[in-house]
């Protein structure tokens, strides 16, 4: 039964009670805590009594000016909140206020004439006084006097889990119970059973077989995800829909977050972005919600990757349960790429994200719609694997998107995609790939060096993973491919004594004294980085740094010969570099 087919259901009990009963009923409306109990029933109270009608300019009249088909316009109501409530006496106050308060009751007296008949009572007891009991007995026949108005309404308790300790939930049950046989009152209940303590829930469950006619039981949180994603496309709210079915996450409060940060993270960019750039944001928001919020799922960030049978087969069951689950709402989920990395900094708190790069992300080829595509296509073929239904062009249509998401597809998904290709006996295709994925490597290294290792590695270095290995055969190879420039480094670490504890100290290794002449008398006077920076300060600096202090020495010794060799074209250069010389230390 979904969520249309239970207000149906509540709507007919309430409405064949109203008609046909002499005495009230009570429905409890349950379910898990933040699955929108409240919202399930404010809905279908406010659907159920306001009849929508349209002016022929197909604007909508406000509530007021609506016209009534229900039987509930003959009903007063009162929505009762027992948090803060602390007495029974303060409870039967509150339902008489919230009634009177009601602008759309229809009462069985006049409202004109209760609010006279209250002016009336409360001048007759001006003077009430308290007791040494108490409140006076004047001030009780005033309660009395008004509670007496209570019948023929709906009256909705809500927030049992939140009731006070002061407040006996035996007498709720019991008032409500009397509000049901004796003043014909539609009595509704909403709580989570589960939800409810020690001996308030031994206490509902006994008055619930003398109380409780009917239960309406809510199991999924649809309704509410829907009504707070207008503007999001409906593909990724039935995203969410399926992820929240699949896994069993019935809170409400965890899609509010969701929802809230991937508003935040649209905001962020400038630009329209494709949709599935949209799905991969969303994706990553809902992982690591999931990872940081439900750890007894046992899925972390390391787990953000596709794994084989094999490999899973000594996980738990629930680690095993969820994981599939994921897999079968989208293949995001098993996989990782630049975005899942920003993601898991935003979520672990360790650095900021790169919006920049973020946008970046958004807009090129490695986020574009076409790209987008492609993995689309390689989720599609993923599937059709695992549910065994591959096709006739199963293994074209895998060499070929693999070959199309060559750096921008993690390269463990690679490797498995070449071992898919062998295991169907497509070792040509699978030898094609492999040698393309070999070539971006190669000039990746190049232009990159460690960088791009860096960023391979980051979650470590997988020995078995045919790619990760030729990675570091070639940069073993060749140590010093891909090294920044003497200039970007000096430059970093005089403006902003900053320098990668990787790759500086393998650049001042590398430096010549020839490259630190070209460096101070050819290179800084086309750098506009440098006009502010004096040759003097340069050569300070460097001979005391800290990127790696035993080679300070020998950058002294060089830097010193090439002042001494610039002196030697004139006797006023001679006195300039002697002055600078002596100035070093100081």
């Amino acid at each position: 039964m979904n969520t249309l087919q239970k207000e149906q259901r509540l709507k007919e009990l309430l409405e064949n009670n109203i008609k046909n009963e002499e005495n009230g009923t009570a429905i409890a409306i349950t379910g898990a805590w933040g699955i929108g109990k409240t919202f399930f029933w404010n809905n279908f109270y406010k659907n159920s009594t306001y009849k929508e009608i349209k002016d022929k300019q197909n604007f909508y009249y406000e509530a007021s000016r609506v016209n009534y088909e229900s039987v509930f316009e003959c009903r007063k109501y009162a929505y009762i909140s027992l948090f803060g409530i602390e007495n029974l006496s303060d409870l039967k106050n509150t339902i008489c206020t919230k009634l009177t308060l009601n602008p759309h009751a229809k009462s069985d007296i006049d409202r004109f004439e209760f609010i006279q008949l209250l002016k009336n009572t409360l001048a007759q007891f001006r003077d009430v006084k308290v007791s040494s009991y108490g409140v006076s007995t004047s001030a009780r026949v005033l309660e009395s006097l008004l509670f007496l108005q209570v019948k023929n309404s709906i009256i909705c308790f809500d927030d049992f889990e939140r009731m006070s300790k002061s407040l006996d939930i035996k007498d709720v049950m019991g008032l409500a119970n009397y509000l049901k046989l004796e003043k014909n009152c539609q009595i509704i209940l909403i709580l989570d059973e589960e939800k409810s303590e020690g001996e308030n829930r031994d206490k509902y469950s006994s008055y619930k077989e003398k109380l409780v006619d009917e239960t309406i039981i809510l199991t999924s949180v649809e309704p509410l995800i829907r009504e707070n994603t207008k503007g999001i496309d409906e593909q990724l709210v039935n995203l969410m829909i399926d992820f929240a079915e699949k896994l069993e996450i019935h809170n409400f409060r965890f899609f509010q977050k969701v929802i809230k940060l991937f508003r935040y993270f649209l905001s962020e960019f400038s630009k329209e972005v494709a949709y599935s750039t949209k799905e991969i944001i969303l994706t990553r928001i809902l992982q690591g919600y999931l990872i940081h919020d439900f750890a007894n799922f046992e899925y972390g960030w390391a787990d953000c990757r596709y794994y084989s049978d094999n490999v899973r087969k000594d996980w738990s069951k629930i680690k095993q349960t969820k994981y599939d689950a994921l897999k079968k709402i989208s293949y995001g989920f098993v996989q990782d790429d630049l975005w899942f990395f920003e993601f898991k900094k935003w979520f672990e708190q360790i650095d900021k994200v790169d919006f920049p790069k973020l946008k970046e992300l958004a807009v090129s080829d490695l986020i574009s719609e076409e790209q987008n595509q492609y993995r689309l296509h390689i989720n599609r073929l993923m599937k059709q694997w695992r549910d065994l239904e591959v096709g006739n062009n199963f293994c074209h249509e895998l060499h070929y998107y693999a070959i199309k998401r060559i750096g921008s597809e993690n390269l463990e998904n690679i490797d498995f995609y070449k071992t898919l290709l062998i295991n169907f006996n497509r070792k040509d295709l699978a030898t094609d790939l492999k040698k393309k994925v070999k070539a971006w490597i190669d000039i990746s290294i190049q232009t990159k060096g460690r960088l791009f290792t860096d960023d391979i590695f980051g979650f470590g270095y997988k020995k078995q993973n045919l790619f990760h290995r030729y990675i570091k055969i070639s940069i073993l190879k060749n140590p010093f491919v891909g090294l920044p420039k003497l200039i970007d480094l000096v430059e970093q670490y005089l403006v902003h004594n900053a320098y990668n504890t990787n790759t500086s100290p393998l650049v001042l290794e590398r430096t010549t004294k020839e490259d630190w002449e070209k460096l101070l008398f050819e290179d800084i006077k086309n750098d506009i980085r440098f006009a502010d920076i004096s040759r003097l300060e340069i050569i300070r600096k460097m001979i005391r740094q800290s990127i790696k202090p035993d080679l300070n020495p020998k950058i002294r010794q060089e830097l010193l010969e090439i002042l001494q060799e610039k002196g030697r074209e004139s006797e006023l250069i001679k006195l300039n570099v002697d002055y600078i010389i002596s100035r070093l230390d100081n």
